[in-house]
């Protein structure tokens, strides 16, 4: 037995050195071409506009091609299965967000198609995006203290609206209801346009959506602003307070990042990240990301994964407790 183990370990040497010279060679050679980025989104809206800047950054500071690829289908989760069934070599990645990454397998595990922790090496996280609470006028309120009170004494009357089902607006919503305990009927719509516009109309009374869409609809007072979602304040209502800051135990914001296909080698993982964090350092990047709403959130991959699972486990307690389920 011993003469066979000793055999098994002369044979299996050389194939495992060469796999570690091959590894590392492609490493230190990497890139050498086009790398695609695979955006499971429509092109020209604010995933695709911020996958196309970091794509530039990374054409000049790794000089090689990065593209945008644009595949949509599912609320991404065909864009999701693309890359998760690529080469794991490093020139298929995602960009991808909240939904790809927690929301739709969380709601929808064996439909998804995907693991996003088994399928996917999570490179990057790139920036994440917070939601602003709004309240058509016709509340009488002036705070978020005063909108929990009114609705819990006044149920039945609260509509809130979202881009759809199990989309990050719903998610949040309901994370909002089971915080607070206030009383709201879902709204969903085919997309944020119309859910803004029937909010503004007084059609529905509530919203959390992204801050680009409401800004000036506050400053106008055709909106009273309650709170914003994310763990610091917006830059662009710097007086807005979070919901934390309000008195109610919630955080959440939409993320994008970047993942590569389950066995991406962890040299070209480790670039890929060092490149990703460092254009969020650039003048350039940053202009374009604030002009979404969005903040840079730089971290390890390791740091990615670990955000990745949390969000998992927390979006499926809240898909669960409130029966969302996929459609």
């Amino acid at each position: 037995m011993r003469h066979y183990w000793k055999r098994l370990a002369a044979i299996a040497a050389p194939a495992l050195a060469a796999l570690w010279m091959t590894t590392a060679a492609q490493a230190q050679t990497y890139p050498n071409r086009t790398v695609r980025i695979v955006v499971p989104f429509v092109a020209g809206g604010a995933i695709d506009v911020t996958a196309r800047h970091f794509a530039e950054y990374l054409s000049t500071r790794l000089k090689q091609q990065f593209v945008v690829e644009n595949t949509v289908g599912a609320s991404g989760m065909v864009g999701a299965r693309r890359v998760a069934r690529a080469d794991p070599d490093g020139y298929t990645l995602l960009f991808g967000t909240t939904s790809v990454f927690a929301i739709n397998p969380a709601v929808n595990p064996s439909g998804a198609g995907y693991d996003p922790l088994k399928d996917f090496v999570l490179v990057a996280r790139a920036v994440d995006s917070p939601f602003m609470l709004v309240v058509h006028p016709s509340v009488p309120v002036r705070n978020l203290s005063e909108f929990i009170a009114w609705a819990k004494a006044n149920p039945g009357k609260l509509n809130y609206g979202t881009s759809g089902n199990a989309t990050p607006h719903h998610v949040m919503s309901e994370l909002f209801k089971l915080r607070t305990g206030v009383p709201m009927t879902h709204v969903p719509y085919k997309g944020g346009a119309q859910s803004v516009q029937d909010v503004v109309a007084g059609h529905i009374q509530v919203l959390f959506e992204n801050p680009l869409s409401l800004t000036a609809l506050v400053a106008d007072k055709k909106l009273l602003a309650l709170a914003a979602t994310g763990d610091e304040r917006l830059p662009m209502a710097p007086d807005l307070p979070t919901l934390r800051e309000a008195g109610v135990d919630m955080s959440a914001a939409v993320l994008t990042g970047f993942a590569a296909p389950a066995g991406t080698p962890a040299e070209i993982v480790n670039i890929l990240n060092s490149a990703v964090n460092d254009a969020m350092k650039d003048k350039g990047v940053l202009a374009s990301i604030a002009k979404f709403g969005a903040i840079p959130s730089p971290g390890t991959p390791q740091q990615f994964h670990d955000f990745i699972a949390a969000e998992l486990k927390r979006w499926g307690e809240v898909a669960r407790a409130a029966n969302i389920k996929a459609e």
